[in-house]
């Protein structure tokens, strides 16, 4: 019996349709493909000399150059390409972090509604996915946090090796998730809002404002360090909520506590504030976790949940501080730990990771760039060592330790979060 003419063109149709529709970037299941071209001869050293020139300035898009990519089968002639970051940086051999820019030289042009892609090395994570599964636990927990997915990397059709895309939080970010744009989007580079009475030039020197740089927004920024510098602790919450929103402090802060995550607002960077300009109210958003879920020698062993014991110096800045000693941010933050929490389990992630961790396997071992052996990648789940002098729990290992760890200091505070 055959089928009808209609039906035989609609199942057609289904099937073009299907095949041509372009593949997110940020679609996990899969790894893409990333294939720059650059004209220049020298291409390699000019990205090395443009980011040791440009990487500590305040100048912006001098240190991109010209390039074209073609991103799982799209081309796009004429975007900025530029090395990026500090540590991960300071990999050995030519697996440098990167930055895709795709309008600094074409203006308005987006892909797939992003404005710039960071393709990171993951250094010094063994298992290339510390940074994914801290974002997809503050996803989970419906916070505003990048995306990520996985890609090879092809420069002038060599393979340069497996990276990490992370979605950059910048403008696009922003339009994605908050109703209100235009505000400020601020990135500290040592400061975790501290600032000091007749100092302003030590404070203003620690940070970026990316959009909106102007002496309204500086002052805006001035006011509010001195808010959360100044207020006393018994009225900061009902003092600063009208201006920052603990909804999204808290849940990073509890975050970063359970993770370990010590190069974070912890260290004075790592972090964004975005001020709402209908609300001229300021965001917290959280940014890098390759260096988190660990148990460092720099860090002196777990961070606690609240003072007392090693680490809890911590408490002792400016909004972690003021939130213990206030009742209601505290009652507020131990419902965060507990939340956060029970995203970070095996029950939770073990399938995730494993699943994560066999389909990157076959471009970990054509990397021939990559810091770790891949005995270490294989071990890099269950096992402890070092790489670059860094050394490494196991991520699967953390995670059950540290999951159950968190649930027992919530116990001896009187609560059971199981």
């Amino acid at each position: 019996m055959r089928l009808p003419f209609l039906i035989i063109l609609f199942i057609c149709l289904t099937c073009i349709s299907k095949s041509n529709t372009p593949l997110s970037i940020f679609e996990l299941d899969t790894i893409h493909e990333v294939r720059m071209h650059f004209k220049q001869i020298k291409y390699w050293d000019t990205l090395i000399s443009k980011y040791e020139q440009f990487h500590d300035s305040d100048v912006f898009g001098q240190d991109l150059i010209l390039a074209d990519v073609i991103i799982d089968g799209v081309t796009l002639d004429s975007i900025g390409v530029k090395l990026k970051s500090n540590f991960s940086f300071s990999i050995p051999g030519d697996k440098k972090p990167m930055k895709i820019d795709f309008n600094e030289f074409v203006k308005g042009r987006l892909f797939q509604g992003l404005r710039s892609l960071n393709l990171s090395n993951e250094f010094p994570d063994p298992s290339m996915l510390r940074n994914t599964i801290a974002y997809k636990i503050f996803r989970d927990a419906g916070l505003h946090a990048p995306r990520t997915s996985f890609a090879r990397l092809f420069i002038n059709d060599k393979y340069r090796g497996l990276y990490i895309l992370i979605e950059q939080v910048d403008k696009s970010f922003i339009a994605k998730h908050f109703e209100h744009q235009g505000g400020e989007l601020i990135k500290p580079l040592a400061s975790s809002l501290a600032i000091l009475p007749g100092d302003t030039m030590s404070f203003i020197k620690n940070f970026e404002i990316k959009s909106k740089n102007n002496a309204e927004s500086w002052s805006r920024l001035i006011q509010l360090a001195k808010k959360i510098n100044t207020t006393e602790p018994e009225i900061f919450f009902d003092s600063l909520n009208a201006y920052f929103d603990f909804d999204s402090y808290l849940p990073v802060f509890a975050g970063d506590i359970i993770f370990n995550n010590w190069d974070s607002y912890f260290y004075g960077q790592n972090y964004y504030l975005y001020r709402d300009p209908t609300e001229n109210k300021y965001y917290y958003l959280a940014w890098d976790y390759n260096v988190s879920m660990n148990n460092y020698n720099v860090s002196g062993g777990d961070f606690p949940i609240l003072p007392g014991g090693s680490n809890s110096h911590l408490f002792r800045l400016p909004l972690p501080s003021k939130v213990i000693a206030n009742p209601i941010l505290k009652e507020k933050y131990l419902s965060e730990i507990c939340r956060i929490n029970k995203y970070m389990s095996l029950d939770s992630l073990s399938a995730f990771i494993y699943k994560m961790h066999d389909m990157i396997r076959p471009a970990m071992k054509e990397d021939q760039g990559k810091i770790m052996t891949m005995d270490q990648f294989e071990k890099s789940l269950t096992n402890k060592f070092s790489i670059s002098e860094m050394e490494f729990e196991g991520l699967l290992t953390f995670i059950r330790y540290r999951h159950e760890q968190i649930n027992k200091l919530l116990e001896i505070e009187g609560r059971k979060c199981r």
